[in-house]
């Protein structure tokens, strides 16, 4: 009996995962243990060990998205080989029809996107099974112009869990123009990583997680920072920054976004996130309208922060340092007061600060 051997659960999110990496062919074996995988979810990587001895049989292609806790091959016995269908009963072909076309679902996929006929292409697959890279050579030899890129492996999963995060929520963004009394923050994403997580204490319905359609309020805010890397975007999470001073959260955003840059993230550094801040500031942008990191409830961009006129209490004119924050919130789960109430009290904490 062949054994299914899973995707492991590496992100709290539950999205996709890929199989960047085969140390074991189809229909080669492996021992008990034996390293047979690499797989990756978002930016984390993780090892696939056999659970047994056998034959690895039915590997999922690598960068094909594949679900986390689904099967990504199977572990047949030594003598079992691949597993065999039971024979169907025979029903007599149509003149002229032909036999079906044996290809990979990713394969099948990209012919689709190129526009590529399966149709009588033989595959370098296990028992001459089509491949991707068997439709890829087919539009190489065509000469057809590249006229974009397509989305696959990590950037892939990347963009369906933005989709999720824009279509499985009801989105409403609330834009503030904040003055900052204490003129530019030596640490702007720290500053405000501080004041968010200062007043999620006081307005919990922002801070906890949703599982279907209900909403779990943490106890402590738990902060996940967007961070800009060459394959996309991650949101590594800063832990109990309320209590914490700028500068250290500010050392520590930094060393977080350093091990991103060079892919030494590992799982944990994601685990128990609350809340999102993502900063646009850097690239002279105002307010945007940030996407719910799921299963977050609502996230906060932070743009730039600028110094410009501005009136005091006498209307004599002043230098004044302003930033926008845009709060992005999920309205199935949060009423647009208490997200109100929490984006002017971060403000506040903002304007005040030392």
């Amino acid at each position: 009996m062949a054994i299914d051997v899973l995707m492991p659960v590496i992100t709290d999110a539950g999205e996709d995962a890929v199989v960047t990496a085969w140390f074991v062919d189809e229909g080669q074996p492996c021992e008990d243990g034996q390293l047979i995988a690499e797989v990756q979810a978002e930016k984390v990587a993780a090892e696939v060990r056999a659970p047994a001895a056998g034959l690895v049989v039915d590997p999922v292609d690598i960068n094909e998205p594949v679900a986390q806790g689904t099967p990504i091959c199977r572990i047949a016995a030594a003598g079992e080989g691949p597993p065999v269908a039971a024979t169907p009963t025979r029903v007599p072909e149509a003149v002229g029809e032909a036999p079906p076309t044996l290809a990979s679902p990713a394969a099948r996929r990209l012919a689709r996107e190129l526009g590529v006929d399966l149709a009588g292409l033989s595959g370098s697959g296990p028992g001459g099974r089509i491949t991707e890279a068997d439709v890829r050579s087919v539009e190489a030899e065509r000469g057809a112009p590249d006229t974009g890129v397509a989305l696959a492996g990590l950037r892939e999963v990347v963009a369906r869990n933005m989709r999720r995060g824009h279509l499985e929520t009801a989105p409403v963004t609330l834009h503030s123009s904040i003055v900052l009394s204490g003129g530019v923050p030596a640490h702007v994403t720290a500053s405000v990583v501080k004041a968010a997580a200062v007043a999620l204490q006081e307005h919990p319905a922002l801070n906890g997680v949703r599982e279907g359609d209900r909403f779990t309020a943490a106890t402590t805010a738990h902060v996940a920072v967007a961070v800009q890397t060459d394959d996309g975007l991650v949101a590594p999470v800063v832990r109990s920054p309320a209590g914490r001073t700028v500068g250290e959260i500010a050392e520590e955003i930094a060393e977080l976004a350093g091990r991103a840059a060079a892919k030494e993230l590992a799982a944990v550094d994601f685990e128990g996130g609350t809340f999102t801040v993502t900063n646009l500031g850097r690239w002279g942008i105002d307010g945007f309208t940030p996407i719910i990191n799921l299963p977050q409830v609502a996230i906060l961009g932070v743009g730039a922060v600028r110094t410009g006129p501005g009136f005091d209490q006498d209307g004599a004119v002043i230098a004044e340092t302003r930033v926008v924050l845009s709060l992005t919130f999920d309205h199935a789960f949060v009423d647009g007061a208490p997200a109100a109430a929490f984006l002017q009290r971060v403000g506040e904490l903002l304007a005040v600060r030392s």
